[in-house]
C-alpha cells in the first residue's frame, strides 16, 4: 500500500458523508373534507421568487389535520407554501378585490399581512436531521 492509497484511506474515514433528509410538513385547520390540496415545497429564493418547486405534493383534503413528507430532500434553505382547492378548478381562486376565497398557508405558520409573506419568515433549514414543519391554514 503506497503512501497515496493509504492517505486516501484514510481521508474517507474522516469525510462524513451529507444526507439527504425528509421534511415532515403538518397543515392544520383544514374546513372540510372536499378538494385537494396543493403543496410547494422551493429551495432558495430565487427559485420561489421565479414560482419553480423543488417538489410538489397534490393530496385530499382531509378535515382538520393531514402531513405531508417529502423525501430525500438535499441540505439548504426551503419554503413551503400551500393551497386548499375546494372546487378541484386546480386554481387557487381570488374575488374581484384580489383577495384570496379559498385557505392558503405558509411553512413556519409565516403570517399575513397585507400580502404574502417574505421568503425569509418562511424558511427553514434542512441539513443532517430531518425537519418537522408545520402551518394553520388561512381562510
Amino acid at each position: 500500500m503506497n503512501f497515496l492509497t493509504l492517505s486516501t484511506l484514510s481521508l474517507s474515514l474522516f469525510i462524513l458523508p451529507v444526507s439527504a433528509q425528509t421534511v415532515q410538513f403538518n397543515i392544520e385547520g383544514i374546513q372540510h373534507d372536499k378538494g385537494k390540496l396543493y403543496i410547494q415545497l422551493f429551495k432558495g429564493e430565487n427559485n420561489f421568487k421565479k414560482g419553480e418547486a423543488h417538489n410538489v405534493a397534490i393530496v385530499n383534503a382531509k378535515k382538520g389535520k393531514l402531513t405531508v413528507t417529502f423525501n430525500d430532500v438535499e441540505p439548504g434553505d426551503y419554503a413551503i407554501r400551500y393551497f386548499h382547492d375546494e372546487n378541484s378548478n386546480r386554481d387557487f381562486d381570488n374575488n374581484m378585490f384580489g383577495m384570496p376565497i379559498e385557505g392558503y398557508g405558509f411553512s413556519n405558520n409565516a403570517p399575513v399581512n397585507f400580502g404574502p409573506p417574505s421568503y425569509q419568515q418562511m424558511t427553514f433549514m434542512v441539513s443532517d436531521v430531518a425537519v418537522i414543519n408545520s402551518s394553520t391554514v388561512n381562510y
